[in-house]
């Protein structure tokens, strides 16, 4: 179904305020809050666009003069901003950039929002789908409310019949949801998706696969390995349009990080390189990022032990840049 000039990447999912109080509470002497642009999609589209993929987003903004900003700061970052528009708020979360990192919690304000209360019916599949070649959604999205959810999975559905490729991250945010049971919506989507990214640990809890090999908590522990495996076989077995598993391992202290990942495809796991450092900087966007290299790479027809190499060196250098998205300090053609 696709044309020779399809060649966008197009993520759904909700555009976010991150405010970012210092861990001491001196933003309240010093009447100042720092505040960064999120949401795992926009992450995602963020980091594709400065390396300068065709990027849509689709989402949804206040109109008023906060939504207006927002839209031109997307254009000026060339993401083509597809926005649902209505009378609201944009949906916020707090989360401390500094102190210790392991521990900070988060701390969500998006209910409702723009967003969550949006019937997504302002863009249809055919401006959608313009020129677009990949799919991209995180399991944040149809966490957000029943609408989101049918979206994604009408989404998901056309892109199949379209042959564009789906990636969906099984980002998992225990609070977003609260009394209702994730895996069967997710299992609903699973049918649809091509390029799947998460880690042991969400694979069990979205799509009920267990982790059958003792594990002792270490980052070196051979078996998180040789579940990684097991977990993407089965994945296959049950869902034969996955064609690519990632897992990602980070393993914090309150500063330290080991790091690592593994992909599987072609009846065969490979692993990366393992990063370490005495101190990180930020946890919010790495996982991210790692998806965003996972999609470019795999756009560009590079090997898959270089996507895969690519993605953890990105996923790992944003552990040291502030805010949710890249900055021009992590160049993915010059890693």
């Amino acid at each position: 179904m696709q044309d020779s000039f399809s060649n966008k990447i197009v993520c759904f999912g909700e555009l976010l305020l991150h405010f970012a109080p210092d861990s001491e509470g001196n933003w309240l002497n010093d009447q100042s809050l720092k505040i960064f642009v999120g949401g795992a999609e926009y992450n995602v589209a963020a980091a594709l666009a400065q390396w300068n993929n065709p990027v849509k987003l689709l989402s949804a903004l206040p109109e008023n003069f906060l939504g207006s900003q927002l839209e031109s700061q997307l254009k000026n970052k060339e993401i083509q901003v597809l926005a649902e528009k209505s009378n609201g708020r944009i949906g916020t979360f707090y989360l401390s950039s500094d102190g210790d990192m392991q521990n900070a919690s988060v701390v969500y304000d998006r209910f409702p929002s723009v967003f969550t209360q949006s019937d997504f019916k302002t863009f249809g599949f055919d401006e959608v789908f313009s020129e677009v070649k990949w799919l991209h959604i995180s399991t944040i999205t149809p966490a957000l409310s029943e609408n989101a959810y049918q979206k994604c999975l009408d989404l998901m559905k056309e892109a199949a019949f379209r042959n564009i490729t789906v990636s969906l991250d099984l980002n998992y945010r225990a609070i977003l949801w609260q009394g209702k049971n994730p895996s069967d919506k997710i299992k609903n989507l699973m049918p649809f998706v091509n390029v799947l990214m998460g880690n042991i640990w969400s694979i069990q809890q979205f799509l009920e696969i267990p982790i059958e090999y003792e594990l002792n908590g270490n980052f070196d522990d051979k078996n998180l390995l040789k579940q990684a495996e097991k977990s993407a076989l089965e994945i296959q077995k049950i869902y034969p349009n996955v064609e690519i598993i990632a897992n990602t391992f980070r393993f914090t202290g309150s500063e330290e990080v080991n790091y690592y990942a593994t992909l599987f495809a072609n009846e065969k796991l490979l692993i990366s390189q393992h990063y370490h450092s005495t101190k990180i900087e930020e946890r919010v966007g790495s996982g991210d990022s790692f998806m965003a290299a996972l999609i470019h790479g795999t756009l560009k027809g590079n090997s898959l032990q270089q996507i895969l190499e690519d993605a953890t060196k990105v996923a790992f250098k944003k552990l040291f840049v502030k805010g949710d998205i890249i900055n021009d300090s992590i160049n993915i053609e010059k890693l």
